[in-house]
């Protein structure tokens, strides 16, 4: 982790994002910016976060290892996430890790001296509700059958029409099987929805078929794969 002291480019965060609205603590002078690599070891579980972290840039994973050291995603994380606020607020330790997927940027708020500030910031804790409301609602869909949520991660994770993604990583963040993986992305290919386009790449073809399957409905006529 490497710290960042450049304050035009952590104004120009707090800008993008709105993030001032968030807070009622001056986060140019509050937060600092700290800059991950790719796959690093942001918090280890049972460690304390001494920072609450905003993720601004990047992608990562909230994780437990299973007795057969198989990665268990609880979250994923892309894009604009508050992370860490249990830990920080309460002084509780993690309940998991938490890792880099790429390359990330966040600002840090230190908690030995906001704590209190943040704990008594109505805007802050509205924010920090309605963020953790939201990492509630995607946990709920890891109950969701994998076409379900493949499609959902699909349309989350495209560019320009384009699925490009490390299929083991992708296998490892929707809790299955490398070979189960492959097999429903045939699948959805055979469905019309995606065409092959050469290694780890597949171009979306039909996307209102494929929204309609991240929602849960099945498209008549075919029949999604059954786990291994």
């Amino acid at each position: 982790m490497r710290q960042v002291h450049d304050p035009a480019l952590l104004r120009s965060y707090i800008d993008r994002y709105n993030l001032q609205d968030r807070f009622s603590l001056d986060l140019s002078s509050a937060a600092t910016l700290f800059c991950y690599e790719e796959d690093e070891l942001i918090s280890q579980m049972g460690d304390q976060f001494d920072h609450i972290l905003i993720l601004v840039e990047g992608e990562c994973m909230a994780y437990v290892l299973t007795g057969t050291d198989k990665i268990h995603c609880e979250s994923h994380y892309r894009g604009l996430n508050i992370m860490g606020m249990t830990s920080v607020l309460w002084e509780e330790p993690n309940i998991n890790s938490l890792r880099t997927i790429t390359p990330c940027t966040c600002l840090a708020i230190p908690a030995s001296l906001y704590r209190d500030a943040l704990l008594n910031d109505v805007r802050f804790l509205r924010a920090a509700v309605r963020s953790l409301a939201s990492h509630v609602r995607k946990s709920a869909a890891h109950f969701e059958p994998l076409e379900t949520r493949l499609a959902a991660f699909i349309l989350e994770m495209e560019q320009e029409g384009l699925f490009r993604y490390n299929l083991t990583l992708c296998a490892d963040l929707l809790e299955t099987s490398y070979r189960h993986l492959l097999r429903t992305l045939r699948t959805f290919c055979d469905m019309g929805l995606l065409q092959k386009r050469g290694k780890a790449c597949y171009e979306i073809i039909d996307r209102t078929q494929l929204e309609l399957l991240q929602t849960g409905d099945s498209i008549s006529g075919v029949q999604p794969p059954r786990p291994l």
